[in-house]
């Protein structure tokens, strides 16, 4: 089964009102540094927590425009702009409950369950993280197989791992938000991933509601600074 979910070629970016910067994650001590053999287990999501109950595969098929007869995906929802930071902290029940979710959603993604991690998003988030991933040319039935395929769980060592969930916090909207720290074997050189999290809560539980990415390429060798003229 073509593996579609690798992280970082589906996400797409929230306005932002300015720059984000998050003292409590600057001041951590170089979280993707190599950590001891307990921390190192304390980080692992294993694929057999996914165990939420799956979205079901025709409502899943109907949102991206892949339903019998369908003649185009539903579009996804107006993203609604997140205000700049500084933002109310959140309970620790909220706390509880955005972890368990993020949590949820990376065991699914080891487990390559697309239908496991689609039930823990909201339609428009669903939209844009699979859609993303969709040929232009790619045949409908090609695409419902690659979905519908038979999970095949990442070997162990290329395993996403959860560093840290931090600064969950509630918008004045009443979203609510949260930096996930992630070590991402799949992306050199060191995996480091940084993601903000929008959540809405429905059901008795946080959904995840849209996806901002902030990476930061190391510099490596003969990498010309910032400001630096190039030739």
């Amino acid at each position: 089964m073509r593996r579609w979910l690798t992280l970082i070629s589906v996400l797409a970016l929230v306005v932002l009102g300015t720059g984000f910067i998050s003292g409590r994650v600057a001041a951590q001590e170089d979280p993707m540094a190599t950590p001891g053999a307990e921390e190192a287990a304390a980080r692992v999501v294993p694929a057999e927590e996914c165990q939420v109950e799956p979205r079901p595969a025709e409502e899943v098929f109907t949102l991206l425009g892949l339903a019998e007869g369908a003649d185009a995906a539903t579009p996804a929802a107006d993203r609604m702009p997140v205000a700049a930071p500084p933002w109310v902290a959140a309970d620790p029940e909220t706390v509880d409950a955005a972890t368990a979710t993020i949590r949820d959603w990376l065991a699914c993604i080891n487990a390559d369950d697309n239908f496991r991690i689609a039930a823990l998003m909201t339609d428009s988030a669903i939209f844009r993280f699979f859609g993303g991933g969709l040929a232009p040319d790619e045949a409908i039935e090609g695409a419902r197989g690659n979905l519908a395929g038979t999970p095949v769980p990442r070997r162990e060592e290329e395993h996403v791992r959860l560093v840290a969930v931090t600064d969950v916090s509630r918008l004045e909207d009443g979203r609510v938000a949260a930096l996930a720290l992630l070590n991402e074997p799949v992306l050199p050189p060191q995996g480091q991933e940084t993601l903000l999290l929008i959540f809405v809560e429905a059901e008795g539980r946080l959904f995840i509601d849209d996806i901002v990415q902030f990476s930061v390429i190391p510099m490596t060798e003969g990498t010309p600074a910032s400001g630096t003229p190039q030739p």
